[in-house]
């Protein structure tokens, strides 16, 4: 592999230079293939499936094509290192050079790369005979040869072979044979989708195992079905992971796991309804995301290990998000490959499995019944933890401090933190070990632009202003990643105006969409999201007014990682209904702000969650449901005069009564009534609802 370290990655047409004080990193091992066999060598060196713990008798062989070139030496020394067997490995290629990735590698680690195959692409000629032999299709020129060729592969495959690991980096018909004759011995297929960007039929699905894409290559592989022959249950489910996977499974899948980054992983299981979720490891308080290259590789050599030694699923996924995030510390492929011991301490370190996605009550404890399971994290208004220090017997002069309180919330999960405010006491690595301490995680990093920007932020007049703007909140995702979470969420309480003709609308407009762009192309893997408000005493008319103005700048921008954070008293102070506001974002509902309010002109009251308008509490919560909401839930309420501990473990009973709540709502007669236009049978069905909250 080649590095090439990059502010952002080119657009179409366009020559961009590498970072100032930069030098590309050349020559570094690398490509699929050679990274999951050596990541699986060294966690096994220490499994009981290994013969000895040097390493010793593993049974890890890697089967590739090297070029006749320097890169080969290089490949060969790191996988032989590694333990890994190669004596199944040809170099006889004098006009190949060896597969090369070149990778673009931004200031946030994220990693996009360009692969040249080489001597792994075109180097398997013998192979494609025997694969066509095995169609039936060779020519009597070639048949023995094809034959022989055939023969190799199927002793190749030995009584002691459990699993292959399969990827795109070669030609279908390499795979193809090979799964084939791993099924007729009963042999585990793994099916990396990483690669080519190529279609996968119906045959080769039934024929594997595990398929294991990210969600773009999970994407990729739905529209390659053809969209003649997509059913209406796809439709409108463009970003839900378990939708798609099942549909892959229509068409011949099997189990299909979904690497999501920052966001965990998805299995959703063959043989059963049953869907796992494993949220991404946390790193450690002293480690920051360095390099992304190879992450998913070593998450799916440490899956099919772990596998191999016969854990459940969930601990499947559990050792592989470790592995996952181990690579991350580091630069480089197969350099960044963890031992067994750096992923198991990891795991012992932070406990992955006590932090389920969305919560389980969150590790701040849980309210009531210490068994019982919610499936959000929550997290509550940071700044709230200041009031009413005469209940509160320690210092509460600073961040630090508020979180110490935060942690004495029953059920609380996260923090969300503003951005740069609550950072001047302490920094990113201090906070890890101040949520660690709390039993608490980063929820979302909250920007909240100092008063320099007063005339606007990324709206401001001054371009040099207006770019501060833009690097304060690129500056705020990058604080995000180093905390373990993946959004940024971005109110102005600057940007608008207060009188007719003061500002250009439509150049307003088109300088959020561009610097929206620059921070969702500078961090793809942080979702941003506008958390819009109408107005209050700083900005009388905001540029975005409205959920559905919101809307339109997020189509604009034209981004997957760029949504909105709605509000509930700011669509209140919209004159909106919530819960119908939550139901046009749908998808692109990245956070949600949970408060109640009076709804009097330009007043945001912040009170506790259902307190003033319990029905309209119901729908938000049936509307979150119904989208199939993945965030945190967060509280935006101030509790002046109330404890906030006690406020906080309040709007957490009461979400939870609320979603039990919907989730028992007679679905049938809520169609009836919704469909008839009935408001007394809807009303009625309300009234049951709340009976139970």
């Amino acid at each position: 592999d080649t590095f090439l370290p990059v502010a952002r990655v080119p657009s179409e047409g366009e020559n961009i230079t590498l970072r100032p004080g930069c030098e590309p990193t050349v020559d570094v091992p690398g490509g699929k293939g050679c990274t999951q066999a050596v990541a699986a060598s060294k966690l096994l060196q220490q499994s009981s499936l290994s013969s000895s713990s040097s390493g010793e008798g593993n049974k890890v062989a890697f089967v590739g094509q090297f070029g006749n070139d320097a890169a080969a030496i290089t490949l060969r020394q790191a996988l032989t290192e590694a333990h890994v067997d190669l004596s199944h490995c040809s170099s006889s290629h004098k006009n190949l050079p060896s597969g090369r990735g070149y990778v673009f590698l931004t200031e946030s680690g994220s990693v996009s790369a360009v692969v040249c195959g080489g001597s792994n692409a075109g180097g398997w000629k013998d192979w494609e005979q025997a694969y066509l032999h095995d169609l039936g299709t060779s020519t009597a020129k070639n048949n023995e040869e094809a034959k022989a060729t055939l023969h190799y592969i199927r002793n190749m495959l030995t009584q002691d072979t459990k699993c292959i690991m399969l990827q795109r980096e070669v030609p279908e018909y390499v795979n193809r044979v090979l799964a084939v004759e791993a099924k007729k011995r009963g042999i585990l297929v793994l099916q990396d989708i990483g690669g080519e960007d190529r279609p996968m039929d119906k045959e080769m699905m039934q024929l594997c195992d595990y398929i294991i894409p990210n969600e773009t290559e999970l994407d990729r592989l739905v529209e390659s079905l053809g969209v003649a022959n997509r059913d209406d249950a796809i439709q409108g489910m463009n970003e839900d992971v378990v939708a798609k996977a099942r549909y892959l499974q229509k068409y011949g899948a099997r189990n299909v796991l979904v690497t999501q980054g920052s966001r965990g992983s998805t299995l959703v299981q063959e043989s059963c309804d049953d869907v796992l979720f494993q949220p991404a490891c946390v790193l450690e308080s002293s480690a920051a995301v360095v390099d992304e290259t190879g992450a998913g590789d070593c998450y799916r050599a440490a899956f099919a290990v772990a596998l191999m030694e016969g854990k459940s699923l969930q601990q499947c996924m559990e050792f592989a998000s470790s592995a996952g995030a181990c690579s991350v510390t580091k630069p480089g492929a197969v350099p960044s490959t963890p031992t067994r011991y750096d992923v198991e301490h990891l795991l012992k370190q932070q406990s992955i499995a006590s932090v389920p996605r969305g919560g389980g009550g969150g590790r701040g404890g849980s309210h009531g019944d210490e068994k019982e399971t919610f499936p959000f994290l929550f997290g509550s208004r940071l700044n709230s933890m200041k009031d009413r220090p005469e209940l509160w017997d320690q210092p509460l002069e600073d961040a630090s401090d508020w979180v110490k309180r935060q942690g004495k919330i029953r059920g609380l999960g996260c923090v969300d933190f503003n951005y740069p405010q609550h950072f001047i006491s302490w920094d990113t690595p201090q906070a890890k070990v101040g949520l660690d301490e709390a039993g608490l995680v980063a929820g979302a990093v909250c920007l909240r632009f100092p008063k320099k920007f007063t005339r606007g932020a990324m709206n401001h007049p001054d371009p040099e202003l207006r770019k501060e703007a833009i690097q304060l909140t690129k500056d705020a995702a990058k604080t995000a990643l180093e905390l373990g979470c993946d959004e940024v969420v971005v109110w102005s309480a600057y940007d608008g105006y207060d009188y007719p003709f003061q500002v250009d609308y439509d150049e307003k407009w088109s300088q959020l969409v561009d610097a929206f762009r620059e921070c969702c192309d500078a961090y793809p893997l942080v979702k941003f999201s506008l958390e819009y408000k109408p107005t209050d005493e700083n900005t009388r008319f905001f540029t975005v007014p409205s959920t559905g103005a919101a809307l339109l700048l997020v189509k604009e921008i034209d981004r997957d990682n760029m949504g909105l954070t709605l509000d509930v008293g700011h669509m209140l102070m919209s004159g909106e209904n919530p819960a119908q506001s939550i139901a046009m974002t749908g998808k692109k509902l990245f956070g949600i702000q949970l408060n109640d309010g009076y709804t009097r002109l330009a007043a945001e009251d912040g009170m506790m969650f259902g307190s003033i308008h319990p029905s309209l509490a119901l729908e938000i919560v049936y509307q979150l449901q119904r989208i199939g909401y993945k965030g945190h839930l967060y509280f935006d309420t101030f509790p002046q005069r109330t404890d906030p501990i006690m406020e906080g473990e309040y709007n957490i009973n009461r979400v939870k009564k609320f979603w039990k709540a919907a989730e028992n709502m007679n679905k049938e007669k809520l169609e009836d009534a919704m469909n008839e236009h009935d408001a007394i049978a809807a009303l009625e069905l309300i009234d049951e609802a709340l009976r139970n909250t």
